[in-house]
Parts: C-alpha cells; sequence; structure tokens
C-alpha cells in the first residue's frame, strides 16, 4: 500500500515536472551520467560573509527557517566535525540523510559526505567566497551525487528537486540570519 502511495505522488510530481529542468545561471552544472549527478549552483545572498558563514557553521537551525528540511538535528560534534541527522523532503518524500560536515573556518568552506542514505551518496562542499558588493556573498555547491536506489522520477525532475533544496537552504540561511539580527 505504501509502495502504491510512492508511486501516485511521484505521479503528480512527474506531470506537473516532467517538461521544465530548472532555470540554471551561466557557470552552473546539473548534469546526470548514468547513477551519478555532477552538481555546482551558486547563489548571491544579500549578506556579509561573516553572518553567512556563522549560519553556514550552525546547521541545527536549519529546519526552523527552511521548509523543505524537516529536521537538522546535531548527533556528534567533534572540533570542526558535526555529524547532522536530517530529514528533508524531495520528490514527495521525506527522506533521511546522515552527514558529515567538516568546517574550514580559514577558508569559509564546509566539506560534506553522506554517512547513511538509503537515497544517494553526495560528496561535496559548500564554499563562501565575496559578492560584487560587501554586503554579499556568494554560496557555492559543489557535489558529485550517486544514486543508491533507482529513482522512478525523471531526470529533469530530479534536478528540480536538487536545485530546489539548495535555493531552500540558501532561503533558510538567509532568514536565520534576519531573524538573529531582530532578536
Amino acid at each position: 500500500m505504501r509502495k502504491l502511495a510512492t508511486v501516485g505522488v511521484l505521479a503528480v510530481l512527474v506531470a506537473g515536472l516532467a517538461a521544465c529542468s530548472p532555470k540554471l545561471e551561466e557557470g552552473e552544472v546539473l548534469e546526470k551520467e548514468g547513477d551519478t549527478f555532477t552538481v555546482r549552483l551558486s547563489r548571491t545572498i544579500d549578506e556579509p560573509i561573516d553572518k553567512v558563514w556563522q549560519a553556514l557553521q550552525t546547521p541545527g537551525r536549519l529546519e526552523k527557517y527552511a521548509e523543505s528540511y524537516q529536521q537538522t538535528k546535531v548527533v556528534k560534534e567533534e572540533g570542526n566535525v558535526k555529524v547532522i541527522d536530517y530529514r528533508v523532503k524531495a520528490l514527495g518524500q521525506l527522506q533521511a540523510f546522515t552527514m558529515e560536515l567538516t568546517m574550514q573556518p580559514d577558508e569559509k568552506k564546509v566539506n560534506l559526505k553522506t554517512l547513511e542514505s538509503s537515497l544517494a551518496t553526495i560528496e561535496g562542499s559548500y564554499e563562501l567566497t565575496p559578492g560584487p558588493s560587501p554586503d554579499t556573498t556568494i554560496i557555492t555547491y559543489r557535489a558529485i551525487q550517486k544514486d543508491k536506489a533507482n529513482i522512478p522520477a525523471p531526470v529533469s525532475v530530479q534536478k528540480t528537486a536538487i536545485k530546489g533544496l539548495f535555493d531552500d537552504l540558501v532561503d533558510g540561511l538567509k532568514k536565520g540570519i534576519e531573524d538573529d539580527e531582530q532578536g
């Protein structure tokens, strides 16, 4: 019964999204070859790099500010390494990931890798660089994402989900920064 419900949800998503792949900016990459995505996505956020870096270092708060991130629980923290249990809504389903995040403060970079997931194995990073003006920051996500399950959705739908999760994460970081400024 659950499998039938999953197929039904995916069918609705496919019908609504099959014809549209996400719009990518110049230099962005979201390609799939076989079972592996190569991802490079960037967004400019209207916040100084130090504030964005602080927000990126507190992934446990993401569930409060990003709609797709239903749970972001820090299960282990040792030095610059954090292990996070994520429950992320993607492709109409709640997906579980346990990720290891390694903070590199001097480079304003977070390396990430999947420790547990039935859906995909991800190795990548979030890098922060100064934006075109002093109060802006460019967030770049680079990753290799390998499917562990045969996802019954067109590649265009999968691309839309990956881009949507990145955009939601960036929007969540911004909302968290704004909330800190008001509180």
